[in-house]
């Protein structure tokens, strides 16, 4: 599962460089989004080609094999193409190879969880195949728009240190964004808590109280905090709470991604 998380991650982050306006922030912090990517991925990459061919019964389809490391090589290629581009200063070009990169390290995402799922028995009935796959797409798309943007926040906070020409404008605007996914992913949380039938309760019941405690409802507290000091452009109060932010949603974002292998809900 370390392959997965990893490259929701480095799609996440290049989702923050995507979605802040290039004009508005440093190429410094554009070309740190392209770096963390690159290395997270790589690091995927890495638990991807050292995992047992045996572990999952899928890897040992060639054309399943196939379309994975395409994804993950098409991914690597995206955010070395919003690096190059960052080099040479052409912020819209590089803006929109993030946008790409996030969408194909989704698909990636997916198509890695869709191996690993847990039957689940006579606990829930097997959804058709086309809706598995949408819910689990949806489910893992969320986690990396939460997850990278949360990582990319904090730290574009670090930025103003020496960043003294910045308007706090997209600092202020990434943060509304983490809250905004915040509240979506508490949206679908609710949904698949609800969802969830008494034997899949008994068996991860923990978990999902990790996920809403750890990873939702106390970030969502460390968010405003950070938001109100952004008002009153307080950038280092606001990148120390947004680290502490940033971790437990890590945390519960991982939970979340063990929830959706093992219950095929959205968590």
């Amino acid at each position: 599962m370390p392959e997965t998380f990893l490259i929701l991650l480095a799609g996440g982050i290049m989702l923050a460089a995507a979605i802040s306006s290039p004009q508005q922030v440093t190429l410094n912090w554009l070309r740190l989004c392209g770096i963390l990517a690159l290395v997270i991925a790589a690091l995927s990459m890495f638990f991807y080609f050292t995992r047992p061919l045996d572990a999952h019964p899928a890897l040992l389809s060639p054309l399943m094999r196939n379309v994975q490391v395409g994804l993950l090589i098409a991914t690597v290629a995206f955010i070395l193409g919003q690096l190059a581009f960052v080099q040479v200063a052409l912020r819209r070009t590089q803006r929109a190879l993030a946008a790409g990169a996030f969408f194909v390290a989704v698909l990636a995402g997916a198509n890695l969880l869709h191996e690993m799922m847990i039957p689940l028995g006579t606990a829930m009935k097997y959804p058709p195949k086309l809706w598995s796959m949408v819910i689990q797409t949806a489910a893992v798309g969320a986690i990396a728009a939460l997850s990278g943007p949360a990582l990319m926040d904090m730290l574009l906070g670090h930025a103003y240190l020496t960043a003294s020409r910045m308007t706090i404008a997209p600092f202020r605007r990434l943060n509304l964004f983490v809250a905004a996914m915040l509240f979506l992913r508490a949206d679908l949380a609710a949904a698949a808590t609800v969802a969830m039938p008494r034997e899949v309760w008994q068996r991860d019941g923990l978990f999902v109280l990790t996920r809403w405690l750890v990873g939702l409802l106390v970030p969502a507290v460390f968010v405003y905090m950070a938001h109100d000091c952004i008002k009153r452009r307080s950038t280092q109060s606001a990148t120390g709470i947004l680290y502490v932010a940033g971790v437990l949603i890590f945390v519960g974002e991982i939970v979340a991604l063990y929830l959706v292998r093992s219950t095929g809900l959205p968590f």
